[in-house]
C-alpha cells in the first residue's frame, strides 16, 4: 500500500491513477463506448469525491513532513 503513497510530480500515485480513471470515463462516454446516464454520472461523481480526498491526504501528509 505505500507504493500508492509515493509522491511524483507533487501528487501520490492513487491521485494520478483515480484521474486517468476519470479521464478515461470522460472519453468512453464522449466517443459513445458508456452510455451516459446516472450510473455513470454516480461513477463520476464518486471519482471526483475520491480524488478530492486523495489530494486532501496528500496536502496533510506534504504538510506534517515539515
Amino acid at each position: 500500500m505505500k507504493l500508492f503513497n509515493k509522491i511524483f510530480a507533487g501528487q501520490s500515485l492513487i491521485s494520478w491513477f483515480l484521474q486517468i480513471t476519470l479521464i478515461y470515463l470522460a472519453w468512453a462516454v464522449a466517443d459513445h463506448k458508456i452510455v451516459n446516464n446516472l450510473y455513470t454520472i454516480s461513477g463520476a461523481a464518486i471519482i471526483l469525491i475520491l480524488i478530492y480526498l486523495s489530494l486532501a491526504h496528500d496536502n496533510r501528509h506534504r504538510q506534517s513532513k515539515k
